[in-house]
């Protein structure tokens, strides 16, 4: 007996089955970037089993104006949304990343939570919007959408590598919804094809974004772990640089400190690192490091300083200071003469030394890779200690190609003729107020007729009369921070005393001559100090002023108010022989990474630590005016001057496209409590 039914029992040999007309269903997927735009024009493919046994036809299409695709007639089975790659990777590459994006902590150590996992709730303002609207939402990645690989120009370092982050699925799978998803709209959030650049400005001006980074370059420098380690040179620039899941950062002994980046299109990636070591090379030579990174617009290149380790190889390449002529014989081609670094004067014996043996034995790096690139890149320089040395001597031998430089606590490495001929290489140095190592080799003539009179053995003469000006003469003069090679930013801790008058009869006329001033008697240093941070060149009038003024607030102090607060032979401050304490680049960079955060919002609640401490200082300099020395009084108030000025320092930062958006993704995820600046000590 034939029955329209279909029976369950298995002794029915009919199973045909007679009913209605099955339910079709729809679903809709919206490509969104993180800005909320949509994407538009992209072409698709759908794959599920039906299209596959050839039950329902494949649809290939665009997504329309609004970003959406719509399909309908549809199998309750799962089915997987695919796009075509290279459109889509051209697309993303110009769309940008939001300014502010919630980012998860770092794995550490012995945990194994995937450095790239799904996108937590409340991550986007996007998805809040999709949920009151009723629709599903989810953040992806081009690797988790695309049908294949994109091309990529120019190719990747590794072929078989896939950045990690924008490719978590190495199959291409597509993006797959179940059948109990269906009947809705998909919201799909997906991240730009970007990749992380440093903030550089390269311009005559000073920049505070310039002295962040590349004081954080100049510090990654000194890194010694394995590649692809955090915190190594290849791990910072081929890792972090391409996760824009967290803001890049660099481990400075503390914390992982977040650099200020700007998101660029991934084919404007840095392609290039090469971290180069001396006593790795074959054969080993010396002990010099540095490394140099390349993107589409930039050249980077940081020289590592000083390391107080055994054999303390630096620390002799320190004080070998005898000045020799300024030419380094690993420029030259064999049997050619070499030309000098300078018209005239001379160069530090072992930081040239240094240089040369990494020009000579890295020669392909440093005479060829870098000179040609920085043709039509923009060049960048860095280094602290020795670093900043060696960073100048590089300066120097590519004064063609238009570096910019800045520098941490260097030593004096050129004479002052030499330090002349070298106008055209814009200098930014930075000195942390009574840092020993800026003032040595010390002030005075180096040149000195013991080095042409005994040969090899007036490096050690030479050395000896050194080491003597050295202990007769002031280690710190307000003067001398201006000199050397470059314009000076200093931090320069102040503070303020009162004064009483000394008797106005002749008898008690100062000695040192006639019509001389009378004396000033300092009673009491005054108890609030504050840290300046002084970048004379942003105004050439108060940088005169505030000389000028410094001087006539020394000469007019007695001889024994002088020797009291301004002890012959050390700083004319607290600190002498140990502001050597203040040269280590964890002493510079708190006040870069606080100065940043302040200018970026001066007015944030709570103020940090230094505004209300400068805040204390200004009021105790309005209390005490009348009885403050006059010349001190001037110069504090050109100090505070020129210290309201710094906010110029982020003007070009602003105006650059991404630069807003960079200065608001660095306040959200610095710390403003992270480093403390030292004031007293």
């Amino acid at each position: 007996m034939n029955y329209p039914y279909h029976r369950t029992d298995t002794l029915n040999p009919f199973k045909d089955f007679t009913g209605g007309q099955q339910k079709q269903h729809w679903i809709e997927f919206q490509l969104l970037d993180e800005q909320g735009e949509p994407l538009a024009n992209m072409p698709y493919q759908v794959i599920n089993d039906a299209i596959r046994e050839g039950f329902f036809p494949g649809c290939p299409g665009q997504s329309d104006a609004q970003g959406v695709i719509r399909i309908e007639g549809l199998h309750p089975i799962p089915i997987t949304l695919k796009l075509q790659a290279n459109p889509l990777a051209e697309l993303l590459q110009t769309r940008r990343l939001r300014a502010v994006r919630a980012e998860p902590s770092r794995p550490g150590i012995g945990n194994r939570t995937p450095l790239y996992g799904p996108q937590r709730s409340g991550f986007s303002p996007i998805e809040k919007q999709a949920q009151a609207e009723g629709h599903d939402y989810h953040y992806l990645r081009i690797g988790q959408l695309c049908d294949k690989e994109p091309d990529f120009a120019p190719p990747l370092a590794d072929r078989k590598l896939l950045p990690a982050y924008h490719f978590p699925d190495a199959k291409f799978k597509g993006f797959t919804v179940s059948g109990e998803e269906l009947d809705r709209r998909h919201v799909l959030e997906v991240c730009p094809f970007r990749a992380w650049s440093l903030v550089l400005h390269h311009q005559s001006e000073y920049s505070l974004a310039n002295a962040y980074n590349l004081g954080l370059m100049s510090i990654l420098a000194y890194s010694t772990l394995p590649k692809k380690e955090r915190g190594s040179v290849d791990g910072f620039f081929e890792q972090q640089c391409l996760d824009l899941s967290r803001t890049p950062g660099v481990w400075d002994g503390k914390m992982m400190c977040p650099c200020l980046v700007q998101d660029v299109p991934f084919d404007d990636r840095y392609t290039t690192v090469k971290p180069l070591d001396t006593t790795q090379a074959y054969p080993p030579e010396g002990d010099t490091q540095l490394f140099y990174a390349i993107s589409a617009v930039q050249v980077l290149v940081a020289w590592r300083g000083t390391e107080m380790t055994f054999p303390f190889t630096d620390l002799a390449t320190d004080v070998t200071f005898r000045p020799v002529k300024s030419e380094v014989s690993a420029n030259c081609e064999p049997k050619v003469p070499c030309a000098d670094l300078t018209p005239q004067g001379h160069v530090h014996l072992g930081f040239r030394d240094a240089f040369e043996v990494a020009r000579r034995l890295y020669a392909e790096h440093l005479g060829e890779t870098i000179p040609e690139i920085a043709a039509d890149r923009e060049l960048f320089i860095c280094g602290h200690s020795l670093g900043g040395a060696l960073g100048l001597i590089h300066a120097a031998s590519l004064k063609d190609k238009n570096p910019l430089l800045y520098t941490y606590g260097m030593p004096r490495t050129f004479t002052l003729k030499a330090a002349q001929g070298l106008g055209e290489v814009r200098h930014f140095r930075h000195v942390n107020d009574t840092d020993l190592i800026p003032s040595v080799p010390p002030e005075a003539e180096l040149d000195n007729y013991l080095y042409n009179l005994y040969g090899p053995l007036g490096t050690t003469l030479g050395f000896t009369w050194s080491l003597l000006q050295l202990a007769t003469s002031p280690l710190f003069k307000y003067g001398d921070s201006f000199c050397h090679h470059g314009e000076i930013a200093m931090f320069f801790k102040a503070d303020q005393h009162r004064q009483a008058r000394g008797s106005h009869y002749p008898a008690y006329r100062n000695k040192d001559g006639l019509g001389a001033p009378y004396h000033t008697t300092i009673a009491r240093r005054l108890p609030e100090k504050t840290k300046f941070y002084l970048v004379p060149s942003l105004s050439e009038a108060a940088d005169q002023q505030a000389e000028y003024d410094q001087q006539c607030f020394t000469t007019s102090l007695s001889a024994e108010s002088r020797a009291r607060f301004f002890a012959p032979h050390g700083n004319p401050k607290p600190g002498r022989l140990t502001g050597v304490l203040n040269h280590f680049m964890s002493e510079y960079h708190p006040y870069i990474y606080n100065q940043l955060l302040e200018s970026i919002d001066p007015v944030r609640e709570p103020l940090l630590d230094r505004q209300t401490q400068r805040q204390k200082f200004e009021q105790q300099m309005t209390a005490n005016a009348e009885s403050t020395p006059e010349h001190e009084l001037a110069r504090n108030r050109v100090f505070l001057d020129l210290q309201n000025q710094l906010s110029q320092a982020l003007r070009v930062t602003r105006k650059t496209e991404g630069g807003e958006e960079a200065l608001q993704r660095f306040d959200a995820v610095a710390d403003p409590e992270a480093y403390y600046e030292k004031i007293y000590g």
